[in-house]
């Protein structure tokens, strides 16, 4: 497995599981718990690759990938997009009145229908 697959595996199981522990006990099996009797030490064993069903995930990985994804999501949705009004210099009414609906209809609380019977000049600008 190259190193981009390995990410890919790594942000599946991170976007998967709240926790490091949740990781571990999804790797647990019951038999694992039947024999063990200690939660714990299956978990370590599971951490250490010795038992587990799946891929062996370090907890520093996780937690790594865990905060960069959370970072990044943060940074996507703070970034400001430009609208496609903006700095254009607007002479027609209708293009006006769109420009001011922009902002509203990009984030959804707002729904502008431009109906097919609308003259082309006015969408040529």
């Amino acid at each position: 497995m190259d190193q981009e697959e390995g990410l890919k595996a790594l942000d599946n199981i991170v976007t998967q599981f709240n926790t490091y522990e949740d990781f571990l006990d999804s790797q647990i099996t019951t038999v694992d718990l039947y024999y063990l009797e200690d939660e714990t030490l299956a978990r370590q064993l599971v951490e250490l690759g010795y038992r587990g069903t799946g891929e062996r995930v370090k907890r520093e990985d996780f937690e790594a990938r865990k905060a960069a994804i959370e970072i990044s999501r943060l940074a996507e949705r703070a970034q400001q997009k430009t609208l496609t009004s903006a700095g254009k210099d607007l002479q027609d009414n209708f293009l006006m009145a769109l420009a001011m609906r922009e902002e509203d209809n990009r984030n959804g609380k707002l729904s502008v229908l431009i109906p097919r019977t609308f003259p082309n000049k006015w969408l040529e600008h």
